[in-house]
């Protein structure tokens, strides 16, 4: 997928999602990523997941309270 082609899907979601739920949406995927950085044992990724992860969450709440629709 090109850049133009994923501007354009994200687009047509932010007519069904709030902007923040499509950040708690990639909140989710991360935090799948940290999951899997505990089942190897690599502590260092996944403690950077979930730092990633909260912040997403965290911008998503702020975007959709600056922003609700």
């Amino acid at each position: 997928m090109t850049e133009k082609q994923a501007k354009k899907q994200l687009t047509k979601m932010l007519d069904h999602f709030t902007a923040g739920s499509i950040l708690h949406l990639l909140g989710d995927v991360v935090a799948k990523s940290a999951e899997e950085a505990r089942a190897k044992d690599d502590a260092r990724q996944f403690e950077q997941c979930k730092t990633v992860e909260h912040a997403l969450v965290v911008v998503g709440l702020g975007i959709d309270a600056a922003r609700p629709s």
